[in-house]
């Protein structure tokens, strides 16, 4: 149940990025919250505070994100006093999904033993997006068990790149 009311706010959202033809700019907007609320535990927890009044969060709000479009303040006031903000990750990844789907960028993941670089996955987004044919959006896991390399994953379709599948492949090789 509690799935289906953050895919309602998403989509809320969404609509409005729609009517206002600002879909791209509500998108980067919203990656900006959420990679600021992720950084920032002290930030959310404010904003989660019944300590302090509503109007002062909304306050916080405005000077924190003074460049973003009003839609966007206004969407994550609404998440605070409703108190939606425990569930932020699913809801703004759910947005994200509707404008990917809207605008035709597959969605996938990165995996690496390590964090990437931003320029680094910028880089396998365009060399994906070229084989693909269209536009390619990368999310980075970290997973220890590759030991190196990458791996990605975009729908049901692997690029395993990982030390852990060379290993593999060489222990099948032999068993031949």
């Amino acid at each position: 149940m509690k799935d289906s009311l953050d895919v309602r706010y998403a989509l809320a959202l969404f609509t409005v990025a729609k009517e206002d033809k600002q879909i791209k700019k509500y998108q980067s907007e919203m990656k900006a919250i959420k990679l600021t609320l992720d950084e920032n535990q002290a930030l959310l927890n404010l904003f989660k505070s019944e300590f302090l009044s509503l109007e002062k969060r909304y306050q916080v709000v405005d000077k924190v994100f003074k460049k973003n479009s009003v839609a966007v303040k206004n969407f994550l006031k609404i998440l605070i006093k409703n108190h939606r903000l425990n569930t932020y990750e699913t809801i703004f990844h759910r947005f994200n999904t509707l404008c990917n789907e809207e605008n035709h960028v597959l969605e996938g993941i990165v995996y690496s033993v390590d964090k990437l670089e931003e320029k680094k996955i910028h880089e396998l987004e365009k060399a994906l997006k070229a084989k693909n044919k269209v536009d390619v959006e990368l999310t980075n896991r970290i997973d220890p068990s590759l030991i190196g390399g990458i791996k990605v994953v975009i729908n049901n379709h692997i690029y395993d790149y990982s030390i852990q599948n060379e290993l593999m492949s060489m222990r099948n090789q032999l068993k031949v």
